[in-house]
């Protein structure tokens, strides 16, 4: 019968201590909400305890001397009496031990609360079996106790370990400490958001417009959703983005070419006005935000329709890109500096964008020229394999995307195919070039390539992706490949893709020592090794597309393209 007594005490207890903390905030909260919060939080931390430690623990001011919870299985005790004491664990922040006589001691948890209110859990909690009474009445007697009552208390109560006590009194702690810092930061927000709840648009805007800053995205994009959420927020009756063209141009990405006006409302300039306009708003104009208002009534004014306008410039460092520009307020008010700041809080995030934009093209630019560069050398060490390297990246592109490949793993690919075979840049030219078949030795000294490849490489962050690719693109299905002998799916999936692309282009190609294959003959080759020297799947997939891979083969280009619509 005490065994299942305690596990009903056990399985209520911190309900029962919750239950009895909610009735006194209500009796308390009525007089002071803050009290009604605070037993609140009280309570929680009293279930806390309760479910850690096994025993519900009297709460205590350390300030007041005010026990704030009915202790209902501790022993009667004066907890008031230990108020220094506890104040000082409070002040620690750490669980400890305030007094101990064995087999008993009592144990301080200080509980931290937004309120401030120095509040510590106290306890009593045995640490052994009492070897006699005498011993049990003299350690009662000590910490404060009635023997007797302390006596019925403890036979209810499991010996604690003192060091396993504290941590766990400790955890709680440190849950509270939690609980506490995120109770104080959600006020500072909402503190924040109350003071700043007047430009709640202006910040979901700003907020909105970063979450689209990509470099993939071309800035038209992003400037033309800045015009239709700038419309949301400020009473523009027109908004626009002029955009200067870019001055180098780029074989990688789609640039600027003409000057491009983007729109948003009522507008009231043609595109072909736009820079006259700039000229009229002055040198300030490209510099910082201008605002101008009742243009209507100055006789010089030469745009009749434009009655006030804003306009900041797109400027990143001494670069500038563009302007945008806000045209007559709605309400015929005047433009001020709320306008004006979020116009220009717009302008510099589209400014940058541009920036980082054009800064992004220049090193794709550059890794092209590295790129074209290597791939010429490959071409001009190996002339019997001229157009090898750029027909075997525009394959295996195809093929990846019959496979289901995104923007990003596609032009991996590309140069993959590209840079594949760059190790023979470091095979012997009597080998690479010899007409007749290889000696052993020689077909070793060929197998090196693509650890020399990766070797040349490696050091080019931009093509880490592509290293692997470099590396193990000979490797076979069944193991039986180089460098490493790698099988399956341990050889990596874009590897697989290209061998299938190199392979079927070597077999295709005119060399010294033999004319290129029947597509036939081509395709039973492929059909036998699928699984065993090349993975099966990408070999279903040529014979999905090999009309596709028949034209790539047949259209032979004499330069790479790095657009990617001009791949294949």
């Amino acid at each position: 019968m005490p065994g299942l007594v305690r596990t009903v005490l056990d399985s209520t207890r911190g309900q029962f201590v919750a239950d009895t903390l909610c009735s006194i905030a209500h009796q308390a909260g009525a007089a002071n909400p803050n009290n009604e919060q605070l037993m609140r939080v009280l309570g929680d931390a009293a279930t806390w305890l309760s479910d850690a430690l096994g025993s519900s623990l009297a709460l205590l001011d350390t300030e007041t001397g005010e026990v704030l919870s009915r202790e209902h299985d501790q022993p009667l005790h004066t907890w008031a009496l230990h108020d220094q004491l506890a104040r000082v664990v409070y002040e620690r922040c750490t669980c400890e031990v305030l007094a101990e006589e064995e087999p008993l001691l009592l144990l301080a948890v200080p509980v931290p609360n937004q309120f401030g209110r120095p509040i510590v859990a106290l306890g009593f909690f045995i640490t052994s079996l009492a070897e006699s009474y005498s011993q049990f009445s003299t350690a009662a007697k000590a910490l404060g106790l009635d023997p007797d009552e302390a006596l019925r208390w403890s036979a209810d109560q499991s010996p604690w370990n003192v060091n396993i006590l504290t941590k766990m009194g400790q955890l709680v702690v440190d849950r509270l400490q939690a609980d506490l810092r995120a109770t104080r930061a959600e006020h500072e927000v909402r503190h924040i958001s109350s003071n700043l709840l007047a430009s709640y648009e202006e910040i979901s805007l700003l907020h909105r417009l970063t979450q689209n800053l990509k470099i993939t995205s071309s800035n038209q994009e992003l400037c033309q959703l800045a015009l239709d959420w700038l419309s949301e927020v400020v009473p523009f009756e027109g908004l626009a983005v002029k955009l200067k063209p870019v001055a180098d141009q780029t074989e990688c990405h789609e640039t600027l070419t003409e000057p491009l006006v983007l729109r948003h409302g009522d507008v009231p300039l043609p595109d072909d006005q736009f820079d006259s306009l700039i000229v009229q708003l002055g040198r300030a104009a490209l510099d910082e935000p201008v605002v101008l208002n009742r243009l209507d009534q100055q006789e010089s004014w030469p745009y009749e329709s434009v009655r006030s306008v804003i306009s900041v410039p797109l400027a990143e460092g001494n670069n500038i890109f563009g302007w945008l520009v806000g045209f007559n307020h709605r309400d015929d008010q005047e433009f001020g500096s709320v306008e004006a700041s979020l116009l220009n809080s717009v302008g510099t995030i589209l400014g940058i964008h541009s920036g980082n934009t054009d800064l992004y093209r220049q090193q794709a630019d550059f890794l092209a020229g590295v790129v074209r560069a290597l791939t010429s050398a490959i071409d001009a060490k190996d002339p019997y394999t001229c157009g090898h390297s750029d027909r075997v990246a525009r394959v295996s592109v195809r093929l990846a995307r019959e496979l289901g490949c995104d923007g990003h793993i596609l032009n991996t690919i590309y140069l993959s195919g590209l840079l594949h075979d760059i190790g023979k840049i470091g095979i012997n030219d009597a080998v690479l070039a010899k007409p007749g078949k290889l000696t052993d030795a020689e077909f070793e000294h060929i197998k090196l390539h693509p650890e020399l490849g990766y070797k040349i490489l490696r050091d080019l962050k931009q093509l880490d992706q592509v290293l692997p690719v470099v590396l193990h693109h000979h490797e076979a299905i069944n193991g039986t490949g180089y460098p490493h002998g790698l099988s399956g799916s341990e050889i990596p999936f874009l590897a697989r893709i290209v061998a299938v692309a190199d392979s079927f282009d070597a077999m295709s190609s005119d060399r010294p020592y033999r004319k290129g294959m029947e597509i036939e003959r081509i395709e039973a080759i492929l059909r036998e090794g699928a699984g065993k020297q090349w993975d099966a799947q990408v070999v279903d997939t040529y014979f999905a597309v090999k009309a596709d891979i028949a034209e790539i083969v047949s259209n032979e280009r004499d330069s790479f393209q790095f657009n990617q619509e001009q791949w294949i």
